[in-house]
């Protein structure tokens, strides 16, 4: 039996075992292997005119001392993560470019990408997706193009990085 070296084999006996560059887990964002892509931008605007304004990390000691004893408050509705996560690096020539190129795609989009590979081929009607050579659609999701990698990001991936259940609207 072939197995892909992205996803680990593992028995029911045996514990699941973490990927390094993956830790928490997360849904794939991008497809390896796939021919790099090349798109304009989907915003028209300045490049050089975007100013990021990165989150500011919420100091739970230096409110403490001020009397504002509130971190426990956002520990035990499981939004410890998030704050953590306002510490880290941000690449902002990345999210940048990342916005740029980004749209949101919805059902009505999967629907005009459908309609227009019929009128391409119309022997394509009444296939699936999957026949017409399409990706399954799972639900809204922002896509971009980084480095000429497509980057699909969807409400599950935020769910899993910020702890909380994916459930609701």
């Amino acid at each position: 039996m072939a197995t892909s070296s992205s996803s680990p084999v593992t028995s029911s006996s045996a514990p699941a075992t973490q990927h390094p560059l993956n830790p928490l887990n997360l849904p794939q964002i991008t497809t390896i292997g796939k021919s790099l892509i090349f798109t304009g931008d989907i915003m028209k605007f300045n490049f050089c005119l975007l100013k990021l304004r990165p989150e500011r990390m919420v100091d739970f000691e230096s409110l403490r001392i001020n009397d504002f004893d509130i971190e426990e408050l956002f520990v035990k509705q499981g939004w410890k993560r998030y704050f953590d996560m306002l510490n880290g690096p941000i690449y902002t020539r990345m999210v940048k470019e990342f916005w740029m190129k980004a749209h949101v795609y919805d059902e009505v989009s999967a629907r005009m990408e459908e309609e227009a590979l019929i009128r391409k081929d119309p022997s394509l009607q009444g296939k699936s997706r999957e026949e017409m050579g399409l990706s399954k659609f799972d639900g809204t999701v922002i896509k971009s193009v980084l480095a000429g990698l497509e980057i699909t990001i969807s409400r599950a991936h935020l769910a899993k990085l910020l702890g909380v259940e994916d459930y609701g609207k």
